[in-house]
This record gives structure tokens, sequence and C-alpha cells, in this order.
């Protein structure tokens, strides 16, 4: 070696055994990331996935730890986690409860219109949240159009006969209502089976806990309303036959896809209307079901289109007539009807009120007695007072 090498290593630094010590504490440091890995139990993908397509919104990382807690059993993990976010929800709930919230959506749902001597089963929910952001999610939507769904299904016939067509009110509070489970969706029940899946069991104390817990917003059933009424049963003496009852409904500003709508009945939006009507049992046999529902529905679109309080004048007294400024009637009889137009196969004048048009296809189509009639309405839109808010604001102050 010469001189000029040699001076050269004699100059360099030693740092070699600085060196090995930081090698061997990386190698240590390595092997003991590895061990703990070893130790901590596998959690298939598979898994994850089935959990995040039940409860849509699941963190991974909370999928998996909710699958680890329960050895990789699906349904264990599923409780897991709606128990993790019922006591996270109610907590946060406790903290929000203060918060205005004002917006949200109006759920319909008419899961049997009476037709077909099936008999009755219709709800209207209002649900509300803080912001427009939360409101227009489908997470949100489908828990709202859900919570309709399940109360239209549970629904209770009423025991008074007088009163069965009527809309009850349902007490949002109330531990019945809150226990009730929230049944799934036909596409959702579909997209289950495919897998080989069941839907949790949730109920809609459950799913409002899980859905603040997840959206950090006040959420809450704001109100709730439901009709019942049991199929008509054939009498040999179509006199005695129990009149035949049909719900119709309209909601305006949709957000539900047509597809889901149309599979079972259950749509959400700004401003629904839900109309119960009464046909005698002795003109249901010949009427055209298509024609009778389309009728229905035009007068469902009418209380959506006109702010409608009551079905006859004489229910509201002076109230329900035209105002001086030329607005029209709340009383849905006395409207001039603007959502359906004359036809060949029915003829009136138009601009008739809608109580004379009724009257006109009754006679036309043979309806004896009373005709053809709407029974009950309820026009639902987002944000207005519901009955009892203003008592319990006074009440609050």
């Amino acid at each position: 070696m010469s001189p000029f090498l040699r001076s050269l290593v004699a100059s360099a630094p030693r740092r070699a055994p600085t060196l090995h010590l930081s090698h061997a504490h990386a190698l240590r440091t390595f092997a003991t990331t590895t061990i703990a890995r070893a130790d901590s139990p596998k959690v298939p993908v598979a898994l994850i996935s089935k959990i995040r397509s039940a409860r849509p919104g699941t963190p991974l990382s909370l999928a998996r730890s909710a699958l680890v807690a329960a050895n990789n059993d699906v349904q264990g993990a599923l409780a897991w986690i709606a128990q993790q976010a019922q006591e996270s929800g109610a907590k946060k709930a406790e903290k929000l409860a203060g918060r205005a919230a004002e917006q949200g959506l109006v759920a319909v749902a008419v899961l049997a219109d009476g037709s077909g001597g099936v008999g009755v089963r219709a709800s209207l929910v209002e649900m509300r949240c803080e912001t427009d952001f939360v409101a227009r999610t489908d997470e949100f939507r489908e828990l709202a159009e859900g919570i309709a769904r399940s109360l239209a299904f549970f629904a209770e016939p009423s025991s008074s006969s007088a009163h069965q067509h009527e809309l009850v009110k349902l007490d949002t509070k109330a531990d019945a209502l809150l226990e009730t489970p929230v049944v799934p969706s036909p596409t959702k029940v579909a997209e289950l089976a495919k897998t080989g899946d069941t839907a949790p069991h949730e109920t809609v104390k459950t799913s409002l806990a899980s859905i603040v817990s997840r959206l950090g917003e006040n959420i809450r059933l704001h109100r709730a309303s439901s009709v019942a009424l049991e199929p008509t049963m054939p009498s040999d003496s179509s006199s005695a036959a129990s009149p035949v009852y049909l719900a119709s409904s309209y909601l305006h500003g949709s957000k539900t896809p047509a597809a889901a709508a149309a599979a079972d009945g259950v749509k959400s939006g700004l401003l629904g209307g839900l109309l119960i009507s009464r046909l005698p049992a002795s003109a249901a046999p010949s009427m055209d079901a298509a024609e009778v529902k389309g009728l229905l529905r035009a007068f469902a679109r009418q209380v959506v289109a006109i702010p409608t309080a009551s079905i006859r004048s004489e229910a509201e007294g002076a109230s329900a007539a035209p105002t001086e400024s030329g607005e029209p009637s709340t009383a849905l009889y006395e409207q001039s009807l603007i959502t359906m137009a004359p036809s060949p196969k029915f003829e009136f004048e138009a601009g008739s009120k809608v109580g004379e048009v009724l009257k006109q296809w009754s006679e036309a189509r043979g309806v004896e007695g009373s005709g053809l009639e709407v029974v009950e309405l309820a026009r639902w839109e987002l944000g207005e007072a519901a009955e009892g808010d203003e008592v319990q604001a006074q009440a609050q102050a």
C-alpha cells in the first residue's frame, strides 16, 4: 500500500462499532414487531367486507376490531358494533340534543294500498338532522325510509270501527316505537341473500344511536304516524260487506331512486301526502283498479300541490273558504282540480272542484250511496311545526 493510501485509512473515522450496534438494534426491533404480529389473530378480508356490506360506512379498523372481539364470527361482530355504536351514540345524542335540527326528510311508506283485498299498511315519518349535507346522504335517507317501512309493517289496526281509517299519531319517545325492529328494504335483503348473510337485528333506537355516532350530528325522529286496516272479508251479501279502504300517496322532491321506490312503495323527500279513501263494497268488484289508483294518485298530488288541511270546508269552518286574495281553499273538496285533466274515458269540466269530480266519477261508474270518497288525509312538509310543537316550546320557555 502506498504511503498516500495508508494516510487516508489512518485518518478515516472509526464508526464500525456504532454501525454494528445500530444494525443489531434494528434487528431486535424488527424481530419484536414480527413476533407481535404473529401473536395477533388473523382477520380474513372477506369477513371485513361482509361487515361493511351489512353495515355501510363501518370503518375498516372498527370492522377488524369487532371480528377480533367476536373470534371472526360475523353475527357476533355485528352485535358488538351495534352495542358500541349504541353506547357511543347515546352519549353523543345527549351532548348534541340542544343543537338545532331543521334539515332532514319526510318519508312516506305504503306497503299495502288496499287493492286486491290486502288491507292497508301505511305510515308517514319526519326525521331531522342539522345540515343539508347529512340529509342528502344515502345513509340518512335509507334510515328514514327504513323507519317508515317498519312503522307501516308493524302498525296495529284501530280497535274502534268509527276511527279505524284515521292516521294514528305515534309517540317518538315511547319504548314501543323505539324498540321496533327496522325492516330492511327488498333491495338490501336481495343483496344479503346473494352472500348468504342475514340482516342485522337493528331497532329504531339502535339505528338512531348508530347514525349519530357515525355522523356526529343531532339526528332525531321528529314525528311519526301510521294507519293499518285489515283486509276486507268477502260476504254473501254485498250490502253487509265492509267497504274497501284504499291508500294513495305522493311525494314532492323525492330523493329515492325510482327502482327502490317501486320495489316496496317507500320514498322520501321534502313534502309528502297520504290519503285514505273508501269505496262501497258493492262497487269494488266491478271497478278498474288501474283507473281508481290513477284517480286517487291525482288527489294525493293535489294535496301536496296546494296546502291542504282538511277534506271538507265544514271541518275548518270559515278558514277553509277561499280568501279574498284568491288563495285556494285548504279543504280538498273545495279546491279546483289541477292535477288531472278531462279525458275521453272520463269527461268533466276543466276547473271543477275535487268534490264535484268525485261525485261525477261515482255516478258515471255506477257507484251507489256516498260513492268513492276521501276519508283521511295528511300533508307533511319538512320543517313545519307539528301538532303540539308550539305548546311544547311554550312549556320549555
